[in-house]
């Protein structure tokens, strides 16, 4: 097949196409998270639709160079960073080029435009580092880190975006691409894995599901957990996860005497492969009042609508991403960017204290969840590539919003907003 083919003509009349999707990590990689779980399930589907899909990923402790994963090819190269070298490799060395090549940023681009034709090519983000820099980087890394970001994308200004929230649309916007160039699309959720428990814990309990990371802020719940715990004594809090805070967090814990209070789950659990696993962190949820998640960023939050699915609301910052994920006094509770403890707890004691609205946001956000589904993300996925391609055929003419093509978009663009 030409690799100049504009992908609309590929997809549309051909049953065969020929992709590769650059991801940092792939599903196997114990510390996927949930943009490996998006990169999978969009990747499988397009196998399944008999595409030849190749996922070129970083490689790990113990792992196999190549392997056929749900129907497509794993490829693993390099570290974290050699990664991207070794892409460019690859790609140069293909006799036969990709039909197109899907460039699924992680916090570093992988530079294709310098050397993938842009008809055959489409960017994907999850979400932009930004102001994560300030609490993953020590000073002036950070600074340095935040300021070349920016720079990171300048050779993308004339490529195709893909993304699922509208903050991570605005946060392209912002750094210099343009608005006309950047499709939205909804997210999925396994519905038969997330889904309403029997009934929930008899005493006041929160979870946390996240990688023990700074930008997570788990430590926050912990100080918030031991000044809800002096107005309902019987509180706990469970988090679930592992990472690089985890030393720090259990001594926080003894210092502020929370012992019996905060349990960790599963520190080293991969619950992507690990169906046992699994099934304890959704019981997990199933039987909490609310979850938290006071993160500094994140693109959407998937465990925010799984735990929805759950019939659990969630406490979150208002930030780009969580604003999105959570309609707020409705789903669950936004807090401020930056919540103090106090704050925290405050949103916490409220959910404890008033049942009826610890039952709406439950009820609301269960419903809310019934909305999202992987098929139709998937099928909105797809018409998004479709639309970048007709664009390119027409030279870049206006295009039509996404609210053109999916009968969710306005609900989308009210619940970025709300």
């Amino acid at each position: 097949m030409i690799a100049s083919v504009p992908a609309l003509a590929i997809f549309l009349y051909s049953s065969y196409v020929n992709i590769l999707i650059y991801n940092w990590k792939d599903i196997r990689n114990p510390e996927a998270g949930g943009a490996e779980v998006i990169a999978s399930q969009f990747a499988r589907r397009l196998a399944r639709d008999g595409h030849e899909v190749t996922l070129f990923a970083r490689a790990f402790r113990g792992c196999k160079g190549e392997e056929r994963v749900d129907g497509l090819r794993v490829l693993r190269r390099g570290n974290a960073l050699s990664v991207y070298l070794h892409a460019f490799l690859h790609y140069s060395r293909l006799p036969q080029k990709p039909d197109l090549v899907l460039d699924m940023v992680n916090t570093i681009c992988w530079q294709t435009p310098w050397y993938v034709p842009a008809e055959n090519r489409v960017a994907y983000v999850n979400q932009l580092a930004r102001e994560v820099c300030f609490f993953q980087l020590p000073w002036p890394l950070s600074l340095l880190a935040y300021a070349a970001e920016r720079l990171e994308y300048i050779p993308y200004r004339r490529t195709r975006f893909l993304c699922y929230s509208l903050s991570t649309r605005d946060d392209l916007v912002r750094i210099g691409i343009p608005k006309a160039l950047i499709r939205v699309f909804p997210l999925g959720l396994d519905h038969d894995t997330y889904r309403l428990g029997t009934t929930k814990s008899a005493t006041p309990l929160f979870v946390f599901v996240a990688r023990l990371v700074n930008m997570k802020r788990a430590d926050l719940c912990v100080r918030a957990l031991r000044l809800v715990v002096e107005r309902f004594p019987a509180s706990r809090l469970v988090l679930i996860g592992g990472g690089p805070e985890e030393r720090s967090l259990e001594r926080l814990i003894k210092v502020l005497h929370l012992e019996t209070h905060v349990e960790f789950l599963h520190r080293t659990a991969n619950f992507l492969t690990d169906r046992s696993q699994q099934e304890q962190k959704v019981a997990c949820m199933q039987d909490a009042w609310a979850l938290l998640l006071p993160s500094v960023k994140e693109g959407w939050g998937m465990v925010v609508t799984e735990a929805a699915a759950c019939g659990t609301p969630s406490i979150v910052t208002d930030v780009s991403g969580l604003r999105d994920s959570v309609r707020d006094d409705e789903t669950g509770i936004l807090v401020s960017a930056t919540p103090s403890p106090d704050e925290l707890a405050e949103a916490m004691c409220r959910i404890i204290a008033d049942q009826d609205l610890r039952e709406r946001l439950s009820a609301n956000a269960h419903t809310w969840s019934a909305t999202f589904d992987w098929e139709t993300s998937y099928r909105r996925f797809r018409e998004a590539l479709q639309l970048d391609a007709s664009r390119r055929e027409t030279k870049l003419a206006p295009a039509r919003t996404f609210a053109d093509i999916s009968p969710t978009a306005d609900q989308a663009e009210r619940n970025g907003r709300s």
